[in-house]
């Protein structure tokens, strides 16, 4: 009996704090709201690109893109990009053992110029802790999209080739590709991706047996230029949101 009666004064003690409490919790803000990162922002995207599977000349890419997301999984976009050719080490061995006395050998090979194209993006993030202290936002995304690639030759070896119909020009371009972005801030993020350009194109030419003139084979090949794009991104608005 004495212990039902302690138990009842205690629960009286007690309710003043427990209602109090209730009421302060009431007022809180819902811990299951979450910021949406990416949710009815565009993103412009200035950056660097670099194309790293290359035989004979890698191509350096400067570009510029613009997303819009729909939502925060799914969003809209378009590049455009220029690529700058460097030859490799591996064609420059080619030019100087097949070099002549008094005859240069410039190698016949395609590089790429122009680079666009319209895509999908389909992201999921999440949020990590740096060095135990602070949280970083990220996401992980999936890039699918179509578009057009110039194919260019190697200037130096243009006028030497002797088929009528040109092996390079604007080509159709399926994308796919992956990335992360990582937010620096609520209006910037750094964002690295891995984009397939692929198209039907002739690599390079062959060559007549006096290293004098070039011909493109009959059949272009089907060709992955993969590119690595760093891009910083600056979002509109700076500011985020919450979910509902």
């Amino acid at each position: 009996m004495m212990r039902k009666l302690a138990l009842i004064a205690l629960l009286l003690m007690l309710s003043p704090s427990v209602e109090a409490l209730a009421q302060e919790m009431s007022s809180a803000p819902m811990v299951r709201h979450r910021i949406t990162w990416r949710t009815g922002r565009s993103e412009l995207k200035p950056g660097p690109g670099w194309t790293f599977n290359d035989r004979y000349f890698h191509n350096v890419i400067v570009n510029v893109g613009y997303d819009y997301h729909l939502l925060d999984w799914l969003g809209l976009g378009v590049n455009v990009g220029y690529a700058f050719p460097i030859k490799t080490g591996f064609a420059e061995n080619i030019e100087i053992e097949k070099k002549e006395e008094g005859m240069s050998f410039p190698i016949p090979a395609s590089h790429l110029g122009l680079l666009a194209d319209a895509h999908l993006e389909l992201a999921d993030g999440g949020k990590a802790m740096l060095w135990g202290r602070s949280a970083v936002a990220y996401d992980f995304h999936l890039i699918l999209g179509f578009g057009l690639l110039q194919v260019n030759w190697n200037s130096e070896a243009e006028n030497r080739l002797d088929n009528t119909e040109p092996g390079g020009g604007i080509k159709p371009s399926p994308k796919v590709g992956a990335g992360i972005r990582v937010f620096l801030d609520k209006g910037v993020a750094i964002t690295l991706d891995v984009i397939d350009h692929m198209a039907f194109m002739h690599p390079a030419a062959e060559v007549s047996a006096d290293n004098t003139s070039y011909t493109f084979p009959t059949e272009e090949k089907f060709m992955h230029n993969f590119a690595g794009m760093l891009s910083f991104s600056i979002m509109m608005p700076s500011e985020t949101t919450y979910e509902d």
